[in-house]
């Protein structure tokens, strides 16, 4: 997931959470049960709505080139009495209004000279990748049991659809996209909500919840503990990371072998390959969300209001090696972090975590070192530390900026905890209590927090924290 995506996606959830009438906009995606005529009418539906598309798209693409100017209420105007008898005058809106989103939200990256962007693309281009594809308004359909009626469709008419799979989702629904998978040869159904109840291991709760208390939290992102995460009270926990590593290494040799065996007969891929990644990918998210879920769920059961994540800024740019780029999934992990935590009213603060890891949790820069990979040595008291624990104890105590006065993209404010210190800002950081010592499994958390900074390290348990 590209930087800039996950640093929009921060400041569009800091700016809104602490509102009371804060709505969570959530998808929830089932599979259509389709007969020949059911089918018939998808296909004509899907064909016309990536036709306008492109069309449209082709149109201002020309303008965009020859003037640097787009005339969105002509375009609109001209391709919405061409095909509003076709599918529809509230598909046609629909379909228009989601293409000048996008040039509008392109032109506005122009405006602040972000590099490596180009223009909308066409739906023709990536019709073998992302199959047949439409969007219907909110009052185009309707839910009913175990059928999703579409209609207002024009020449087409309207469309009764089975479909599988649970909606786990209650709210104001919104938009609907109809995909058809060409590897899978499937068609799903894209309904998105503003979610006031969601269904979570067959218990529906009301969301978002309000945080039982004001405590604070550090979260390391990393490959071997995908989170390590300390509490301001003492607590702790790991994450592991290694089945991510086991599911890509398997992956990895499958497809090396079948990939093999396809240049053997000159061919370069196949339905069966783009199947094998798409299994890869499934099963590495399906991971991480689970234990993203557990996670946040513990550290709302404890009474944390605030988490820091510390976030990898170019790491892939700098040190791009297999584990970060394909086994570590870091940009979903910390959008997964940001989406469950919204669920249950925790803020989340992202933060630079450079050089977390190398600083001595008691005494700071200049004392200690790395001896070993997952090992920090404090040289003073002579100890060793999780060095997992100890960048998100140092991410816990990272003072928190100012955000500029700069508007970001869509109108929106940075986060606060992307910008870094200015010289002369030095602001009082919470004084969180130290890691946990390698060893065993529990901890005498009572002793510990009563004891001052400079000896907490005496009192702490030779015990790690536990695993999840």
């Amino acid at each position: 997931m590209p930087v800039e995506r996950v640093e929009e996606f921060a400041r569009a959830y800091a700016q809104h959470v602490g509102a009371s009438a804060m709505r969570m906009r959530r998808t929830c995606v089932v599979e259509l049960v389709v007969d020949e005529d059911v089918e018939e009418k998808l296909r004509q539906l899907c064909t016309l709505s990536m036709k306008l598309w492109d069309e449209v798209n082709y149109a201002r693409l020309r303008m965009f080139l020859e003037r640097k100017y787009i005339d969105f209420k002509g375009t609109y105007k001209e391709f919405y009495e061409k095909y509003k008898p076709l599918i529809g005058s509230a598909t046609v809106q629909t379909i228009l209004l989601k293409n000048s989103k996008t040039w509008k939200g392109f032109l506005r990256l122009l405006e602040l000279k972000r590099g490596g962007i180009s223009p909308p693309g066409n739906k023709k281009k990536r019709r073998n990748s992302r199959g047949l594809w439409a969007v219907l308004r909110k009052d185009q359909y309707r839910v009913d049991c175990d059928k999703i009626i579409i209609k207002g469709l024009g020449a087409i008419g309207w469309i009764e659809v089975g479909y599988k799979g649970p909606i786990h989702l209650r709210g104001e629904q919104g938009k609907l996209e109809v995909r058809y998978d060409t590897d899978r040869k499937k068609w799903y159904a894209h309904i998105s909500f503003e979610v006031s109840e969601k269904a979570v291991r067959g218990v529906w709760t009301s969301i978002p919840k309000k945080p039982k208390g004001d405590l604070v939290a550090g979260i390391d992102v990393g490959v071997n503990n995908l989170m390590a995460i300390y509490v301001e009270n003492g607590s702790s926990m790991l994450v592991n990371g290694r089945p991510l590593k086991a599911i890509t290494y398997y992956w990895r040799m499958k497809i090396a072998k079948y990939q093999s065996m396809l240049n053997k007969y000159g061919l370069r891929t196949s339905r069966k390959l783009r199947l094998m990644y798409t299994k890869w990918k499934m099963q590495a998210m399906d991971y991480i969300n689970a234990k993203v879920r557990q996670a946040i769920e513990w550290l709302y059961d404890i009474g944390v209001s605030t988490i820091k994540v510390g976030y990898p800024r170019n790491i892939i740019h700098e040190n791009g090696n297999f584990e970060n780029a394909q086994v570590w999934h870091y940009g979903y992990l910390i959008r997964r972090i940001i989406e469950v935590a919204e669920e249950h009213g925790i803020e989340v603060i992202l933060v630079n975590e450079a050089g977390t890891s190398s600083k001595c949790p008691i005494h700071g820069d200049g004392c200690g070192r790395r001896i070993t990979r997952g090992l920090f040595k404090c040289t003073r008291l002579n100890r060793v530390f999780n060095a997992d624990l100890v960048a998100a104890y140092n991410i816990l105590a990272t003072p928190i900026t100012p955000s500029p006065e700069r508007v970001g993209v869509m109108g929106r404010r940075p986060g606060p905890g992307l910008n870094p210190q200015k010289r002369g800002c030095n602001p009082k950081p919470p004084h969180p209590r130290t890691p946990w010592v390698r060893g065993g499994r529990h901890a005498n958390l009572l002793a510990h927090q009563s004891t001052p900074l400079s000896n907490r390290f005496a009192t702490l348990s030779p015990f790690p924290p536990f695993f999840l």
